[in-house]
């Protein structure tokens, strides 16, 4: 539903046009480092390796082939020093993420070092020069520095490819909105021909006939079988009627394949704009649930912003999380986090499905899945509108805490998250910072891979510690 896939990187090694009259032997002589680097690429990468390049038009052809092939990451390395006139316009016309990679073929220039080890190990002061005038003229870059058999250095490599394939496959996302914005919600409000040109998702809106067109032919044995299923996956509370799960399951298999004709690969959707349809007959809590369990990147309330931070983090970690900041525990330095009714199963060590008592409409009450969530670490993302209309990330970790009950009329998912700094400073920064009120959250310490992804998306980052 949002897969990643693997990174494709272009492999552009550049040399001095001097050298090909004065030292043509040069090439060949490199050629096992670049052979050498390519194949470390390849253990996380599919690779398109250009030929060595000394000048633009060679450079410009090379980045041609590359834009054809749709790579994700073009990794710049010299086999000798190169000037970087030879490279800038051709980087500057493209839309590809660089990353120059400052290794050499010796990891050692010590002692017995020889004429010809330097003439092999001299790009350094390449990569300099070509940093400075890609920064003088505004263009983003990656820089990876290290030994070309490191370890390290290819983890960092890897990251800096999979943030580089979640800009590029934004462009190809398409989040569906069914209904419209909770009115007066000001911090989800977004000019969607700015979201689709900053950050890249189309946004399709899903017409609610549609919806209920769907579930209304669902088949009975899906339906039946569906049924079945939770009663082996989640427990099953005894609050719930047959007509109540029947309805919902209903609405689970009718918006799946809403998701996959429509080819979403997020969602967003107000509870109140769904009843404005009389033949839609409860809320899809339970789906949204589900679905999100099985990778949708959602956000409640037409928030398209909070379904695209959702979903950059769908792409990067695998998994996601909509949640909110429900009530602060000043006593105990937490928060109650939960939305209405909307949850995700993958997160949690058990599930009970239960009924929620759905007061803000006419409509069956709908089954939510109440997911006692697995303690641990925990990173938050919150992807939100700043000055100047620019988009922004704050990012702050905590813990998802040992599940703390309370009483029996809660009837909404929940669970408690200490952030790691105490929560009146919390509370303080974060609104100081213009944080809004929805948020994705992932499992473990993230802070390194958002850092990466903010700088290639061209987004403000703010880490609260």
């Amino acid at each position: 539903m949002n897969e990643l896939g693997v990174p494709k990187i272009g492999l552009l090694p550049l040399m001095l046009e001097m050298y090909k009259k004065y030292s043509p032997e040069l090439v060949n002589k490199q050629k096992p480092f670049i052979d050498d680097i390519e194949k470390r690429l390849k253990a996380f990468s599919d690779v398109s390796k250009a030929g060595v390049c000394t000048n633009r038009i060679e450079i410009r052809a090379e980045i041609r082939k590359f834009e054809a092939y749709e790579i994700d990451l073009m990794v710049v390395i010299f086999i000798s020093y190169a000037t970087s006139m030879a490279a800038l316009s051709p980087l500057l016309e493209t839309n590809i993420p660089v990353l120059l990679f400052s290794t050499t073929p010796k990891s050692s220039m010590a002692e017995g070092m020889s004429m010809e080890d330097i003439m092999l190990n001299h790009g350094v002061h390449g990569y300099m020069d070509l940093a400075n005038v890609l920064k003088r003229n505004g263009r983003r870059y990656f820089f990876v520095s290290g030994k070309k058999d490191s370890d390290e250095v290819y983890r960092e490599i890897e990251l800096c490819a999979r943030v580089s394939r979640v800009k590029n496959i934004l462009h190809n996302s398409v989040i569906g909105i069914a209904g419209y914005t909770f009115d007066g919600m000001g911090d989800l409000g977004v000019d969607i021909t700015y979201l689709n040109a900053a950050l890249g998702p189309e946004i399709r809106h899903v017409p609610l006939t549609v919806i209920a067109d769907k579930i209304s032919k669902v088949n009975e044995k899906e339906l039946e079988k569906e049924m079945n299923n939770d009663v082996k996956n989640y427990n099953v509370d005894k609050s719930i009627d047959r007509e109540i799960h029947v309805e919902s399951n209903r609405f689970y298999l009718g918006l799946l394949k809403i998701i996959n004709e429509f080819s979403l690969n997020a969602f967003t959707m107000h509870f109140q704009a769904i009843l404005e349809n009389p033949d839609i007959k409860t809320i899809p809590f339970l789906a949204i649930s589900k679905l999100q369990s099985n990778g949708l990147a959602y956000a409640g309330e037409g928030d398209l912003v909070g379904a695209t931070g959702n979903l950059l983090l769908r792409y990067l970690f695998g998994d996601t999380l909509f949640t909110e900041t429900f009530c602060p525990d000043f006593k105990g330095g937490r928060i109650v986090m939960g939305h209405m009714g909307e949850s995700n199963p993958a997160f949690g060590k058990k599930t009970v499905l239960r009924r929620k008592k759905f007061v803000f409409g006419k409509a069956i009450d709908p089954v939510i899945a109440d997911v006692e969530m697995q303690q641990g670490r925990a990173s938050v993302l919150n992807l939100g509108i700043v000055e100047n209309n620019r988009f922004q990330m704050i990012v702050y970790m905590g813990e998802i805490c040992k599940k703390i009950h309370g009483s029996a009329d809660v009837d909404m998912p929940y669970f408690h998250f200490k952030p790691d700094i105490p929560l009146e400073r919390f509370l303080y920064e974060y609104s100081m910072a213009g944080g809004t009120h929805h948020i994705a959250m992932t499992k473990g310490d993230r802070r390194e891979e958002l850092k990466k992804l903010s700088g290639i998306l061209d987004v403000d980052m703010i880490i609260l510690e």
